[in-house]
């Protein structure tokens, strides 16, 4: 079936795309569908978009879409080392305290939570990828979840839209779980006792963390250094990809690498452009996930979805059993173990609010630093898992 707006109207299909996202980002903040994620908002308005024939399909072999084509191509390349210009290693390492413990140990959780899902559950030939990509996007966060899937070559499998709506459902549940653990008494024997020593802090007080205001120079700075990052891993991929004998993408991984590289031996540089790389590399994403959302298909999900959620599930839960069952022995108390299970699962982004919400403002920047751990490694840990248990 043909779309009431042709392949070809490459403006009218880009202003929808950007509307979409837009959409997304402007109903998160003003809480129009409660807690639904944005992301969520931004992908479900193109599939409707998409199945009722207004815009092409995504997912169509036959149908040639340049809109589609160049968010594939440009704009996840660049919204990855965007996304992981305040990756300072040797930050986190030293400000994030027994919170960076709590957070390993998490992250070992959902590793052997997604093998023991992979046993368990057989989601077909993908099974591997899905369990990289999940491992990946509940140790890291979205932006790993795309350069996992990508990596892999899973961006074009059914799973891979089903595994999206599954992560935002089922991780959305669990934040909502973490709030209420503090309060559950039948767990408080498993946590190490602290005196209470919260600290009330006011929402504005979050934000108080060093900000580096956004100007055109850095926008300009931003782009230009991701794009030669970007530009140096592309040039060299197909080179170490002849020399391993490997089918992975590993430009995308190259990327990663150089980046957080980059970062780390240059801290100051890119300390004065990272909340300006970040926004920009977060519209992108939102933009890819908009074009994700134009792929969908729903009769897919529904067949697939139940599977996935039930591998998701097992792992959520392995994750969070394996950190209240070590959190004695580590001398992890409630709060260190919901706000680094937070980092994992939501990223900084969640990490650091619930710690204020909570009373907990020791853990505000160490939630936001081991969050930002999460974006360094958790691709590297989802492919490793994927092909280890190929």
């Amino acid at each position: 079936m043909d779309s009431i707006i042709s392949p070809s109207n490459n403006f009218i299909i880009l202003a929808i795309v950007s509307g979409a996202a837009a959409f997304g980002i402007f109903s998160e903040h003003k809480k129009w569908f409660g807690k639904l994620s944005g992301i969520l908002v931004t992908m479900i308005s193109m599939s409707i978009l998409s199945m009722t024939g207004v815009i092409p399909v995504a997912s169509n072999p036959n149908v040639h879409v340049a809109v589609y084509d160049m968010v594939f191509d440009y704009f996840i390349p660049l919204a990855i080392p965007l996304l992981l210009f305040s990756s300072d290693i040797t930050k986190i390492i030293k400000e994030s305290g027994k919170l960076l413990i709590a957070y390993i140990i998490g992250a070992i959780g959902v590793v052997l939570g997604s093998l023991i899902a992979f046993w368990l559950i057989d989601l077909g030939a993908a099974s591997n990828k899905t369990a990289g990509v999940i491992a990946a996007t509940l140790i890291g966060g979205s932006v790993n979840f795309i350069a996992t899937a990508e990596i892999l070559n899973f961006s074009t499998n059914p799973l891979f839209t089903a595994t999206i709506a599954v992560d935002n459902l089922v991780s959305n549940l669990f934040t909502l779980f973490l709030v209420l653990v503090p309060s559950l008494s039948f767990l408080s024997r498993f946590y190490l006792k602290r005196k209470n020593k919260t600290q009330k802090i006011t929402k504005e007080e979050i934000n108080t963390q060093t900000t580096v205001p956004i100007t055109i120079e850095r926008i300009a700075v931003s782009i230009f250094t991701a794009a030669l990052i970007v530009a140096s891993s592309t040039f060299l991929a197909p080179y170490i990809q002849k020399l391993m004998n490997t089918e992975l993408n590993l430009s995308i991984l190259l990327i990663t690498i150089f980046s957080v590289l980059a970062v780390n031996i240059f801290p100051k540089y890119f300390k004065n452009i990272s909340d300006t790389s970040f926004t920009i590399g977060l519209w992108l994403m939102y933009i890819f996930l908009a074009v994700i959302g134009a792929a969908t298909n729903l009769t897919q999900i529904f067949q697939i979805g139940p599977a996935v959620l039930l591998f998701y599930s097992v792992i959520l839960i392995f994750h969070f059993i394996f950190m209240t069952a070590l959190a004695k022995l580590f001398k992890l108390d409630v709060y260190e173990v919901v706000i680094a299970s937070a980092a994992n699962v939501m990223g900084p982004s969640v990490a650091a609010p619930m710690a204020a919400s909570m009373g907990q403002k020791r853990l505000i920047m160490p939630g936001i630093l081991t969050g930002i751990l999460g974006y360094i490694i958790g691709t590297f840990i989802g492919v490793s898992l994927a092909v280890m248990i190929l």
